[in-house]
C-alpha cells in the first residue's frame, strides 16, 4: 500500500515539474492589432516579463489569415512614466511570419512597444502594445 501512495506522489510531483516548467519558458500573446491589411500578434519571454533581458515575438498574418515574411519590422521601447530611454531598431526575421526583438528591461512598470510593419505588398501597418514590468 505504501508504495502504491509513494509511486501516485512522484507521478504527481514529477507533473507538476513538467507543466511548471512549460508556463516559465512559454510566452502568450499579449495583444493583436487587426488593422486593414493584416495582424500583428505580441508575445513576450520571459513572461511576465522581469527586470533584464527580454525577447518580444511578433507575428504576422495578412487578412487572409497567412503568415507574412519579408515584411520589414521596426519597434521602438520605452517606458510610460518615467524617461528611460528608448530602444530601437528592425527586428529579425525567424522565419514563418515570426520576428524577434531582444531587448533590456531596465526598471519595473509599464512599457510601450510601437511595431511598425511594412508590408510586402507595401502598405503598412501600425501597433502600440503596452507592457508590464514585474
Amino acid at each position: 500500500m505504501n508504495t502504491k501512495i509513494l509511486l501516485i506522489l512522484l507521478i504527481l510531483m514529477f507533473g507538476a515539474i513538467g507543466y511548471l516548467s512549460l508556463k516559465v519558458n512559454s510566452s502568450s500573446v499579449l495583444g493583436t492589432s487587426t488593422n486593414g491589411s493584416g495582424l500583428i500578434s505580441l508575445s513576450t519571454n520571459p513572461n511576465p516579463l522581469k527586470p533584464g533581458p527580454a525577447t518580444f515575438l511578433i507575428d504576422l498574418k495578412d487578412k487572409n489569415g497567412k503568415v507574412v515574411n519579408d515584411a520589414k519590422v521596426s519597434y521602438n521601447i520605452n517606458m510610460t512614466t518615467m524617461d528611460m530611454g528608448e530602444q530601437n531598431g528592425n527586428a529579425t526575421s525567424q522565419g514563418n511570419g515570426r520576428y524577434s526583438i531582444s531587448a533590456k528591461m531596465t526598471m519595473l512598470g509599464p512599457w510601450k512597444v510601437s511595431i511598425t510593419v511594412k508590408m510586402t505588398d507595401g502598405s503598412s501597418e501600425k501597433k502600440d502594445f503596452t507592457v508590464n514590468v514585474r
